[in-house]
């Protein structure tokens, strides 16, 4: 039974599309059979596998308005091996208003999807930026959400507003659905606003669990990949965005055994010690935060292939806070993730008011 993941993030340009782009071909890499679907009428994630959007005769258009469409018989073969995807056109802008006279509209991906949870192990839906119908119907089909989230303050703003959305649905619709991964993407060590925005994160303890070690940091082999339509994991598998988006494939594939994102690269790390294997998954320039990381072998300044190894877990146990509902005493009401991840509290309800 596949794993379905909806890439979520109502703010734009966070990478919600190069992480379903690539995370789907890291997937396939790594030989699973891996579903993309492009939700998004914008069909980025279509031209980012070398489709011509405005050339299809169908599309994941006719998948939502067909009341019996079966997602397989959408899904076409890309020029790699296991991964495969249902595409965007411009019309589905137009979906959510015929959907709305439609019976049991938010479930109509759900139900599409029902012979292609049997035949793929990963099926990735790439959401478009805001909270619609469409994304509705991506968190009703899904089990998980995956929210990149980049590096700068405005991408925090309404973050909390996400996570409430995400427990109305999982209260109402979906019992299955939770947020399992943060993924903090365009990160720049070099500037004080991409640091102290993952520090903002990392202060609230019912959010921490949920960060992956893995960080992208800003690349150009990533703008170069998607104009010529090649994930950047076979465009450069050496650059830094396609080592990255592998390791993060490691991470997601380690929560097949019930880890917490905050803790995969902890055990895959120890695994590949063990086992004495020299080239590691996670390497410094993978990690945007190293005071969480012991390093157990010697980095010399400019080496960015040195060994990482995260230490033992702290005291954060708390799941996201959205979806359990309770805050933690060490989380102030006052404090800036509170603020942020809370907007019901304090100076941030004046803000969304």
């Amino acid at each position: 039974m596949a794993r379905v993941i909806c890439i979520l993030n109502q703010k734009g340009g966070v990478g919600k599309t190069t992480t379903a782009l690539n995370l789907g071909a890291a997937l396939a890499l790594r030989g699973k059979r891996t579903l993309l679907i492009d939700l998004d009428p914008q069909a980025n994630l279509t031209i980012g596998m070398g489709q011509r959007a405005k050339d299809l005769s169908e599309s994941v258009y006719e998948l939502l308005t067909d009341p019996n469409s079966d997602a397989l018989k959408f899904a076409v073969p890309t020029k790699w091996e296991n991964l495969d995807m249902v595409r965007s056109h411009i019309d589905l802008s137009g979906a959510e208003i015929e959907m709305f006279t439609m019976i049991g509209r938010e479930t109509r991906l759900d139900r599409s999807l029902v012979n292609a949870r049997a035949r793929y192990d990963y099926i990735l839906i790439d959401c478009l930026p805001s909270l619609s119908m469409l994304t509705v119907n991506a968190m009703v089909a899904a089990s998980e959400v995956l929210v990149p989230l980049q590096a700068h303050p405005f991408a925090l703003e309404g973050l909390g507003k996400l996570f409430e959305v995400v427990q109305m649905i999982n209260e109402g619709i979906n019992k299955k659905l939770k947020v399992t991964g943060v993924l903090v993407t365009m990160f720049d060590g070099r500037t004080n606003v991409s640091k102290e925005t993952l520090e903002t994160l990392r202060r609230d303890a019912r959010l921490n669990e949920q960060i992956f070690t893995t960080t992208v940091k800003q690349n150009i082999k990533v703008a170069e990949s998607q104009k010529d339509g090649i994930p950047v994991v076979h465009f450069d598998p050496s650059c830094h965005a396609a080592r990255a988006y592998m390791a993060l494939c490691e991470e997601v594939l380690e929560m097949e055994n019930g880890t917490k994102a905050s803790e995969c690269a902890e055990k895959i790390t120890a695994r590949e010690e063990a086992s004495g294997k020299k080239e590691r998954t996670f390497t410094s320039d993978l990690i945007a935060n190293p005071e969480r990381l012991a390093r157990r072998h010697a980095i010399l300044p400019g080496d960015t292939h040195g060994a990482i190894v995260p230490p033992t877990p702290g005291s954060h146990a708390s799941p996201v806070s959205a979806l359990i509902g309770s805050v933690e005493p060490d989380s102030a009401p006052g404090s800036p993730a509170n603020e942020t991840l809370h907007p019901s509290s304090g100076a941030a309800q004046d803000e969304n008011e």
